[in-house]
């Protein structure tokens, strides 16, 4: 998540019917600090623009490492002034703010906040506002709240409060994130909760002397700037951005931005002010403002000048430079010109990440631990140097920037790099795959280039394999190519090498014998299946940008590695037959006047169902996609009365509702059990749940154990609070009090993002050892395999003969074995 800081302007002349007695008094009441420059970096990113007035050596420029210190993890930025480095961290017990020599990288004070904030749902553990310094205070927000003055010297605590116990203020989902500002003898601080989402507090005391404007808060942070002459506290919140009078809060004007909620919008938004009143505003996931603020008699009045599809799906606050503000469009480093809202260009190098801006050049530390420095400049990125900084672990904080110093952290080290004179010894471009040696061979000799590249490519199957290394190969015209997919992660892609004088790009990689993996193209930043071959997947997880899916459609391709276990399939299908249904469900508002809810159910019937009086065990699939996406009907017709049990099957789509296993459970199974000839005892129903269902299944079962005996589970997606309400429902109860028989299976190739504390296949393997700590035995473990139902199709068969086995005496599937360690 982004945790913008943004800007204190140059103020500028009052207007001239503004007497100078009244300039020279409010200077006195309301001293705003000094810019950052080329002494001081006071505050999350400088000044609030990203951005410092230090001037850089002329000509070429080099990085070069002073020193490095582990740190622990933290997104907080740094800050630099009174000839200190500040930032805050954890070590697995405390918050706490550090002091650190800028020389040497020594510790010279340490204030413990509070208890150390876990990282959960996707983020990494520790604090996350950063501090700003002013007057020679040090003022910090901890994630639980705590809210902290320290002197500058000596780290000795001025005063504190304490945001949800002092002022009722609640605790936004990642913890309060907002970075302090400082407006003179105020600083402020985004606190949210119903009695305002903004206050100012004394900074000498501590006294909170106001608190204004009715909004929601996430990670948003304040910044000063002026406005005509008038200093004001720009806030940002979910739904309004407002300028606030420093002294008394005072509601100058406000603005409904309109835009959404989502992570990457507002909620890790704060405004850059720019020149002539204009403020660029990340308001959105999919949009940007550049809004005005004009003052009048009457007071302040804001209107959107330009709506711009930039900067936007990313957490990476921006940086201003000139005209232009600089940042990132998804993964892609994007300019924008502020005068007339125009893209200028993205670029995929160098990479995601976060950036400021220094002497006309950016300096950008990637997600990955690498520095670049290049221009910033409107007619593209240029990189003149780049660095290898942190190797072991991820960064997520912009780096800070004093004279030629740059600060940098990552989610456990901390480094000071200067930019110093001299040529730069930039990065090794990627060695040659051994798929391709042989084409770049004869290219060389070529003097039809493309001729060269169709006859390399006649009767090859994309992508090449050979051993463990794989290299994928997408042909044609572009800009930009770029290969996303499982071995990658969400998130993310690679950008792909063109051959140079041909139209043939390639990425190289290594995998597992037993891999099978889905992927796509990204040309030009729009997806792309591999046109080689006609393997094709619906993503049911994914969106076109390899982000989580918002009713948006992305179809991959897929292949397998030689000793995939997924090749052996066999057919003799028995077939059952489909029949859709609805189930009246109660509405639970208790309103006459309210509208009816249904279940549709999707039931398969095993063959001879009509024919014979037998009854069946049922499963219940709380993933309604199972049945196209994951073709289980198929899979039913192969295996029911061979090697599983003769059983029905049902696919659900609950009704609209928050709390709709209450009334599957008691509803719905009673209408499956009064319609259809079923088993009506535990042991004979099953829930089965993939992906975000599988917690459902679960919960239900858990929930309900004395309806349901069976469970299966295909990819856990636990993300830390369902994890959290596994735990709290369960509570002390162990396999003795709920004899379940589970399946419980995931993909080493399961979904991960890379860049961010999320990992499914860590959430499965996590529930498998909880539950076997607890006295289950559960049948399965981790595949040979990925995710979505381009892996949970294959073990369809698997986890029916798992739950329902023909041979009641088995313990577990025949074909499991293979999947496991490859036996045949």
């Amino acid at each position: 998540m982004s945790l913008s800081r943004l800007r204190l302007s140059r103020l500028r002349l009052f207007r001239l019917s503004f007497s100078l007695v009244l300039a020279l008094l409010l200077a006195t009441l309301l001293p705003v600090p000094a810019l950052a420059n080329g002494d001081s970096w006071p505050s999350f990113r400088g000044d609030g623009t990203g951005q410092t007035t230090a001037s850089l050596p002329n000509g070429a420029l080099r990085f070069e490492k002073r020193w490095s210190r582990e740190i622990g993890s933290g997104y907080a930025g740094i800050v630099v002034g009174g000839g200190l480095v500040v930032t805050a961290a954890e070590d697995g017990e405390h918050d706490f703010i550090v002091a650190l020599d800028p020389e040497t990288g020594d510790q010279r004070w340490r204030y413990n906040l509070a208890e150390t904030y876990p990282g959960h749902d996707g983020s990494h553990d520790g604090p996350i506002a950063t501090p700003a310094i002013a007057d020679g205070r040090v003022f910090a927000l901890g994630p639980w709240g705590h809210l902290a003055a320290v002197s500058l010297k000596d780290g000795k605590e001025l005063w504190t409060h304490h945001l949800v116990d002092d002022l009722e203020s609640a605790k936004p989902m990642y913890g309060f994130s907002g970075s302090p500002a400082v407006a003179g003898d105020v600083v402020v601080v985004q606190v949210g909760g119903d009695k305002g989402a903004v206050a100012g507090f004394d900074v000498a005391s501590g006294k909170m002397l106001w608190r204004s404007l009715e909004d929601g808060i996430f990670s948003q942070s304040p910044v000063i700037t002026e406005i005509d002459g008038q200093p004001q506290v720009l806030a940002i919140g979910v739904g309004k951005v407002a300028g606030l009078h420093p002294k008394n809060g005072e509601i100058l004007w406000e603005h409904a931005h309109k835009g959404e909620r989502g992570a990457m919008g507002a909620a890790t938004s704060s405004p850059i002010p720019l020149d002539g009143n204009r403020l660029f505003i990340k308001h959105s996931e999919l949009t940007t403002l550049v809004l005005g603020v004009e003052a009048s008699d009457s007071g302040y009045e804001p209107a959107v000048l330009h709506e711009v599809r930039g900067l936007h799906k990313s957490y990476s606050p921006p940086a201003l430079w000139g005209d232009q503000v600089y940042g990132y469009t998804g993964r892609f480093l994007s300019a924008i010109d502020t005068k007339s809202g125009e893209m200028l260009w993205r670029s995929r190098q160098p990479g995601d990440g976060f950036l400021v801006a220094v002497d006309g050049r950016l300096a950008v530390l990637t997600k990955t631990g690498t520095l670049h420095l290049g221009d910033a400049s409107p007619d593209g990125w240029n990189e003149t140097a780049n660095l290898e900084l942190f190797t072991e672990d991820l960064a997520w904080t912009p780096p800070s920037i004093v004279g030629n110093q740059i600060f940098a952290r990552s989610l456990g080290e901390i480094a000071r790099v200067d930019i110093v004179a001299g040529e730069a010894a930039l990065l090794a471009d990627a060695a040659m795959p051994k798929a391709i040696e042989e084409l770049t061979a004869s290219l060389a000799e070529a003097e039809d280039k493309a001729a060269a590249v169709r006859s390399f490519l006649r009767g090859k199957e994309n992508p090449m394999v050979h051993g463990n290394e794989v290299t994928f190969l997408w042909r044609g015209e572009a800009d930009d190519v770029a290969v996303a997919g499982d071995m990658i992660g969400m998130r993310r892609e690679e950008a792909m090498h063109q051959i140079e004088g041909t139209d043939l790009w390639w990425w190289s990689t290594e995998l597992d014998l037993r891999a099978r993996i889905s992927y796509l193209f990204l040309v030009n930043n729009e997806p792309v299946v591999d046109p080689s071959h006609l393997r094709r997947v619906q993503s049911t997880v994914l969106g076109p940008d390899m982000n989580w899916q918002r009713a948006e459609p992305l179809e991959m391709s897929w292949f397998a590695m030689p000793d995939w276990p997924g090749w052996h399939k066999d057919a003799h299908p028995h077939r059952g037959r489909m029949e859709t249904v609805k189930a009246p469900i109660k509405n639970p508002s208790n309103d006459e006047n309210a509208p009816a809810l249904e279940a549709t159910l999707h039931v398969w019937l095993p063959p001879g169902y009509d024919s014979s009086e037998a009854r069946y065990p049922v499963v219940y699939v709380h993933q309604p996609r199972a049945k196209d996406d994951g073709r289980w009907p198929e899979t039913l017709d192969r295996v029911v009365g061979r090697s599983v049990e003769p059983l029905i099957a049902i696919f659900v789509e609950g009704a609209r509702m928050r709390d709709f296993g209450t009334a599957f459970v008691n509803e719905v199974v009673p209408f499956v059990d009064d319609r259809y000839r079923t088993r009506a005892d535990r042991d004979s129903r099953a829930n089965v749940g993939m992906g975000w269902v599988s917690g459902a299944a679960l919960g239900i079962s858990f929930a309900h154990s004395d309806v349901f005996g069976r469970i299966g589970v295909q990819s856990y997606y636990g993300l830390t609070s369902s994890i959290g309400g596994i735990q709290g429902q369960l509570g002390e109860a162990t396999a003795a009090d709920m004899p379940f028989r589970i399946y419980l299976e995931w993909g080493k190739w399961d979904l991960i993002s890379p860049h961010e504390e999320m990992n499914m296949r860590a959430s499965s393997a996590w529930l498998y050892d909880f539950l076997r700590e607890r006295g289950w035995e559960p049948i399965g473990g981790e595949v040979a395999d990925s995710t979505d139902f381009a892996s949970w199709r294959n073990r369809a068969d698997v986890l029916l003969e798992a739950l329902f086995p023909m041979d009641s005496s088995a313990t577990s599937p025949t074909g499991l074995e293979r999947w496991l360690t490859g036996a045949p």
